[in-house]
């Protein structure tokens, strides 16, 4: 493993294993006519930006993606605020029923899924997380995008979140491509 990647690790152990989730909220472009473009189910919410957690502990979290290791992995960074920026539409949606059953439960094990992708040298990218929660309920988080016409483009600058297994073998996010996984608790 490298120093990278264990940095990597632990940024995600210690800012979210073992938190409760108090608040979610989405980021997308806001495109100006009240629309919201997340919700594609009930058990699945594809998001053109951001998920920012608001922890037990007041942290703010953003899951993202990003290109840390390589284009489009999923990121992760502490955030000081909610920033409301011109250009971004900030919603809460804890509220909404896929997230209530698991705010105020803990994070026990997050599990990082890497996919490996072929450029001038081999190089993976963390793809998808599945967080498991105290109540037995597991989510995932992918750098997945979901477009109209229902064609699926992995490694985009957009995430999707699937609140049920059936949902997460439906997008094979476990077996897209050549993954490992590492699993933190």
């Amino acid at each position: 493993m490298t120093k990278k990647e264990q940095a990597y690790y632990n940024l995600i152990q210690r800012a979210l294993v073992g938190r409760k989730i108090q608040n979610v909220y989405y980021e997308e472009l806001d495109y100006q006519n009240g629309e919201e473009y997340w919700k594609v189910s009930d058990s699945c919410h594809s998001i053109d930006m951001n998920v920012i957690l608001e922890l037990d502990n007041k942290e703010l979290i953003q899951i993202k993606w990003d290109n840390e290791f390589y284009c489009y992995g999923i990121g992760i960074e502490q955030l000081k605020k909610l920033d409301y920026r011109e250009g971004i539409k900030t919603m809460a949606v804890s509220q909404n029923e896929s997230w209530t059953e698991l705010i105020n439960n803990s994070l026990v094990e997050i599990n990082v899924y890497w996919d490996e992708c072929q450029s001038s040298s081999t190089n993976y990218l963390p793809q998808s997380w599945e967080l498991k929660f105290e109540n037995d309920k597991n989510i995932w988080v992918s750098a997945l995008e979901i477009k109209e016409d229902s064609s699926l483009s992995y490694w985009a600058d957009h995430l999707t979140i699937l609140f049920s297994e059936k949902e997460q073998e439906k997008y094979k996010l476990k077996k897209a491509s050549t993954q490992h996984c590492v699993k933190m608790h």
